[in-house]
């Protein structure tokens, strides 16, 4: 039914008028919990629309975890950002997270490569503003570079729309999904325009420069939203360009690249001095490995999809954590964060949890992911590709774990301080635990 489709872009949209209210808060919370509703109902009665929209099994499972991480950031943020009260800052941070789950969900379920394009475009104008709620020097320079490099990358996916319209007469996704396509040259600079492009919002290296620093600077809710969401609905406009210009010289170019990236965060890991930051080099590897197990296909895609969700759960559930902590402690840097367990004891355990969900530990929703996408590169043959980025993800495994276990099980010299509100704790405890939960419930389902 279009209708629910329509309701699931709109409320999150026109929710964003609740700048004007004195009830903003609830009002936000509201809204969102209804966004995740519906997108509930899109996926438990499989609804099927058509016409404007196109909504298939890939983009149902991606808006359903796009409205829980949406509802999930907006209930921390009324707690995290307490200080702020009624301030302006607060109601047009809110609006703008409404605006930015909306434009989000508007990117899922289009049927047109143009209002894709529009729709991820959109996705940077609405997150840029989030970045600077506390207006700081660091925070807008982070969005600064933000804005820049990824608008650059989407110049350069715009060249991939208009390839795909010379090559084939329409953008429309569900016409071209349909049809049996001769690969050309007009079609591989589409594919090659597009990784360029899109994968600059996906964070793929070397168009990665500005993920590290949006992230470590973004409120943590933010950054959640950023690495949980964000990122895979980029995947996900970048997949439906290479179901139609994916030729196996692209095929290997999206591994190339991929590797790149896996390769860039297992060396930058182990020099990481900030935890967001630590966690945002692993989001890299986490979204390389994700256009992998697209790329491929097959049970490769299927562990794709596995790891997208559990990674969206695993990694909020890492920066919610994050944030209790710096709301607690104000510091930022790893060396300065030690005996978690003792001046933390409600928390610090969430912070190691959600630190071994994103890096694979099983048993996982990520491990169950990963492996899903390492038996297709093994069915594809690509053992030496599995073989390497097996001993890059072991580093950055050991890398992200090490440093978690120094700022919780180590001795500090620091009284117990004063924790995070309860339903902050509560929001990352349920992430972390979503993230293996959603996924095994998803292989029992039978994946897609």
């Amino acid at each position: 039914m279009n209708l629910l489709v329509l309701l699931l872009i709109a409320i999150p949209a026109v929710s964003s008028l609740s700048y004007f209210s004195r009830s903003f808060r609830p009002l936000s919370a509201v809204a969102a919990f209804i966004t995740l509703c519906i997108a509930a109902v899109i996926n438990v009665f499989s609804i099927s629309v058509s016409g404007f929209f196109l909504v298939n099994e890939m983009s149902r499972i991606i808006a359903l975890t796009v409205s829980a991480v949406y509802l999930l950031s907006v209930i921390f943020a009324l707690g995290y950002h307490h200080h702020l009260g009624e301030s302006r800052n607060m109601r047009l941070h809110l609006s703008m997270m409404h605006l930015f789950a909306s434009s989000m969900l508007f990117s899922l379920t289009v049927d047109n490569y143009g209002l894709l394009w529009i729709g991820i475009e959109s996705t940077t104008i609405t997150s840029a503003l989030l970045l600077v709620i506390e207006e700081n020097k660091l925070n807008l320079e982070a969005a600064w570079r933000y804005v820049v490099i990824v608008s650059s990358g989407l110049a350069i996916s715009l060249i991939s729309i208009i390839m795909i319209y010379k090559a084939f007469g329409t953008l429309d996704i569900s016409v071209l999904l349909a049809e049996k396509h001769v690969y050309t040259p007009i079609t591989e600079i589409a594919g090659a325009t597009a990784l360029i492009g899109f994968g600059t919002k996906i964070g793929i290296a070397p168009m990665h420069t500005w993920l590290p620093d949006a992230h470590s600077e973004a409120p943590s809710e933010i950054s959640a939203m950023f690495s949980g969401v964000l990122l895979p609905v980029a995947a996900y406009a970048l997949y439906r360009i290479y179901q139609v210009t994916g030729s196996p010289r692209m095929e290997a170019l999206y591994i190339f690249f991929a590797l790149i990236t896996i390769a860039t965060a297992a060396l930058m890991m182990p020099s990481q001095r900030f935890y967001k930051r630590m966690f945002a080099y692993s989001t890299m590897e986490n979204m390389a490995m994700i256009v992998i197990g697209l790329t491929i296909g097959g049970i490769g895609f299927t562990g794709a999809i596995v790891l997208l969700v559990s990674h969206a759960f695993g990694k909020a559930g890492a920066f919610y954590s994050s944030g209790n902590i710096i709301s607690a402690t104000g510091k930022k840097r790893i060396d300065e964060v030690k005996g978690l367990r003792d001046t933390m004891p409600q928390s610090w355990y969430v912070l190691l949890l959600s630190s071994l969900a994103v890096t694979g530990a099983p048993p996982s929703g990520t491990f169950i992911g990963v492996f899903l996408i390492f038996l297709g590169l093994a069915d594809r043959g690509l053992l030496a590709v599995a073989a390497i980025i097996a001993v890059m993800m072991l580093v950055t495994f050991a890398s992200v774990n090490m440093k978690v276990l120094s700022m919780t099980l180590s001795v500090g010299k620091d009284q117990a301080i004063q924790e995070a509100g309860r339903l902050q704790r509560a929001i990352a405890v349920s992430s972390v635990a979503m993230s293996t939960v959603v996924s095994v419930a998803f292989l029992i389902a039978g994946g897609i």
